[in-house]
């Protein structure tokens, strides 16, 4: 034995996993947008079997204020999203049309 100690991983958590994805776009670039995140969406929904619900929406008043609303049916299904052939794709296109990066929340299921 070295006497060095292992990373300790922590463990995946455990049951569904909610994200909350806020993004502001650049002035003018609301319908650009929101027509990349709808096919997106399409995407996730059609293509993903650990995904249960993929929704995008706009703020009352502002088309350049969204947010997307993701369930995954565990962790694994969330981590797999981040790694599809979709997301990563469109990735560039949509931070191109970003007025500042995107804020994430990520919720476990109670």
């Amino acid at each position: 034995m070295s006497g060095k100690s292992e990373p300790s991983r922590r463990p995946a958590p455990q049951g569904a996993v909610c994200a909350v994805v806020r993004a502001e776009t650049r002035n003018g670039f609301g319908a650009e947008f929101a027509a990349l995140l709808s096919d997106l969406a399409h995407q996730v929904r059609n293509e993903e079997d650990g995904c249960k619900s993929y929704v995008v929406t706009h703020a009352m008043g502002s088309p350049e204020h969204f947010a997307v609303h993701a369930h995954f049916e565990d962790w694994r299904a969330f981590k797999d999203h981040a790694e599809t052939p979709h997301l990563k794709r469109l990735l560039p296109r949509i931070n191109a049309l970003l007025a500042a990066p995107i804020a994430m929340e990520i919720y476990l299921e109670v």
